[in-house]
């Protein structure tokens, strides 16, 4: 990977040209995130080139002329829909099959033009304060920590006058979330009711031994005599637990157990019974998709450090990845040791290990952010000029690692957020993905399904399943020490923990060589599934 842009040298007429894809995602992607209809006339007047935001560089100036408050206003608006549309862009184009939609290059320059609005946004904040209107504290709100205006004291404002110039971020997320999770209980629901009515269907055709015998069954029979759940020495079996089944006493007295009447409502709740149970058995846990299989061996480990938790709004400023074999002997020939921030960790026969630094734009460095300089030591407001590119106007350094995330399975911490930053910052990323050529696997289920160790309690109810922890428990990282917030020393320590725990794992017959595991190289990777097109 190489770090050899300049800002005289950028080519960014991709920006623009990336919109003559606008005709593919709209004839598939109607409605936004929030449901509202697309203005896709709107989304190609955008210049994505040299900014959308309505502000100009003078503007960002304390004492400026214009309307800080209208400026910030017009900008949040803008953003507000633009990102609405960006998170459903990932779902349409993988739940593309026919390939309407042939690249992935709108996303990712509508995410570009994104993060420079968001800087520009941050700028108007930072002025406002400066000419004594307001005041930002960070605050949580459920899911997302977002920037409060309070009116400063002798503003002549109140918090109400700021309410339009406000980060409406975490309602719109929040929103969003409980959206889903209404969907989902609607699913479930639906399908409740389908299992329901497979039930009543059952039921009428073959009658319920747990309700009674079914009456149209020729007398000295019933419609599950011979199953082995029905007779133990001549007797039905008695569900114990479901208050819908009448007891053994009532059997021997009656054969029907109950009379005509109640008949049906017996035969109708043991059903629903049955159902509950069913519905109330524990869901998959989704990362198990990422989990690695048996006969893993060469991958690639990578971490990234960002400037921010969204990839529409954040830069990538550190990237660390090496390579360990699981099962294997290291390759020869791959050169001395290498010497980590921390000079006690084991080499776990790592090679080929990379390091690179990466910029933000002169507006996000003008803003800065105290909060990266504390976790990682990472001050962006030195990461500007020749020597600091940012990555996503870096072309060679995307190809390059491009190259390596589909040569081998790649393995991270969380491995969604390395891949949500990939789909919107590396050109070709979304297309290999979508096409299977990139495998992904992730050490965080295999702390949270295989670790012992990783005890729920009340701070984590999955038990604690940071890197920082799940490395310790691994012997990878001193008990006194802390995981560094470096891409490569993070990277080093998560596949060091992920070989110990492999082969711990062996040799106790767990983990992918248990009763669930999995055979082959196991991970996330897209099956192409293409729907079929029948011909008259």
């Amino acid at each position: 990977m190489t770090n050899t842009n300049t800002a005289s040298t950028v080519d960014r007429s991709w920006l623009t040209a990336a919109k003559q894809t606008i005709s593919q995602w709209s004839y598939i992607m109607l409605k936004d995130a929030d449901d509202h209809d697309i203005d896709w006339d709107w989304v190609n007047s955008l210049d994505l080139e040299h900014g959308i935001g309505v502000a100009h560089p003078a503007d960002l100036e304390a004492g400026a002329a214009s309307s800080v408050h209208d400026l910030l206003k017009a900008d949040l608006a803008i953003r507000d829909q633009l990102e609405a549309i960006l998170a459903k862009m990932s779902m349409t184009f993988m739940r593309d099959f026919d390939r309407h939609i042939k690249t992935y290059e709108l996303p990712r320059a509508l995410a570009y033009a994104d993060r420079r609005l968001t800087d520009q946004i941050a700028l108007l904040r930072d002025r406002g304060v400066a000419e004594g209107l307001w005041t930002v504290t960070d605050e949580d709100r459920q899911r997302v920590t977002v920037p409060v205006l309070h009116a400063a004291e002798g503003s002549g404002l109140t918090d109400a006058d700021l309410d339009d110039v406000q980060d409406h971020t975490a309602e719109i997320v929040n929103a969003r979330a409980e959206q889903r999770k209404a969907d989902r209980e609607k699913r479930e629901a639906a399908r409740h009711e389908r299992q329901m009515a497979l039930f009543e269907a059952d039921e009428k055709q073959y009658g319920s031994v747990e309700a009674g015998p079914d009456e149209s069954a020729p007398s000295d029979s019933s419609s599950d005599a011979g199953s082995p759940d029905y007779l133990i020495e001549a007797q039905p079996i008695i569900n114990d637990d479901n208050p819908a089944v009448p007891d053994i006493t009532q059997v021997n007295q009656n054969e029907t157990a109950v009379s005509e009447e109640r008949y049906e409502q017996f035969r109708h709740a043991a059903a629903e019974h049955v159902a509950a149970r069913q519905a109330a058995a524990p869901k998959d846990y989704w990362r198990e998709v990422y989990l690695p299989g048996r006969d893993v061996d060469n991958v690639m480990g990578i971490d990234l450090e960002t400037n921010g938790t969204e990839p529409y709004r954040a830069y990538i400023i550190d990237v660390g990845f090496e390579y360990m074999n699981m099962k294997s002997p290291r390759p020869t020939n791959t050169g001395a040791d290498y010497s980590y921030d921390k000079d006690y960790y084991e080499s776990g026969d790592a090679y080929d290990q990379h390091r690179y630094s990466f910029g933000v734009t002169p507006e996000a460095a003008r803003h800065g952010n105290a909060f990266i300089i504390q976790l990682t030591g990472i001050d962006i407001s030195q990461r500007t000029g020749a020597d600091y590119p940012l990555f996503d106007e870096d072309p060679a350094a995307q190809a390059d690692l491009l190259k390596r995330l589909t040569s081998q399975p790649f393995v991270a911490h969380m491995a969604t957020f390395e891949h949500s930053f990939f789909m919107l910052n590396v050109a070709g990323y979304a297309e290999a993905y979508r096409n299977g050529h990139v495998t992904i696997i992730d050490t965080l289920p295999m702390s949270r399904l295989w670790d012992e160790g990783s005890i729920p309690c009340e701070g984590h109810p999955d038990g604690d399943n940071t890197l920082d922890a799940y490395a310790k428990r691994q012997g990878a990282l001193h008990e006194d020490d802390a995981e560094r917030h470096l891409g490569l020393e993070d990277s080093h320590i998560m596949l060091l923990a992920m070989k110990h725990h492999l082969t711990q794992l062996k040799a106790e017959a767990r983990g992918p060589w248990g009763p669930g595991g999995k055979a082959g190289v196991g991970g996330k990777r897209i099956i192409n599934r293409r729907r079929r097109t029948w011909r008259q």
